[in-house]
């Protein structure tokens, strides 16, 4: 079994580390920017002042850039939960 760990009250199965990075993101027909602020390999979370916009439960594409070359990875997730300019999502 993983160990899990606490973070501001959420269990995760992995750390997540800070990845200060500017990504961006579409649900439905929308494209959104927002900037990673930690990541692991479960999920990450995002700063973005389009929050009204997003909804718990909506699942999104994300495009995030490798850390030292060209190029990113694409990935859905599920907006877990939306508060304030943050979004926490799970990568599915």
């Amino acid at each position: 079994m993983e160990a899990a760990y606490n973070f501001d009250g959420y269990r995760r199965l992995s750390i997540r580390k800070i990845y200060k990075k500017e990504v961006s993101f579409s649900t439905g027909s929308k494209v959104f920017s927002a900037t990673i602020e930690n990541l692991s390999r479960d999920g990450a979370l995002l700063g973005t002042r389009n929050i009204s916009k997003i909804k718990t439960g909506s699942m999104i594409i994300i495009s995030i850039p490798f850390a030292n070359k060209q190029g990113c990875v694409k990935s859905k997730a599920i907006v877990m939960w939306a508060e304030n300019d943050k979004l926490g999502i799970q990568f599915i």
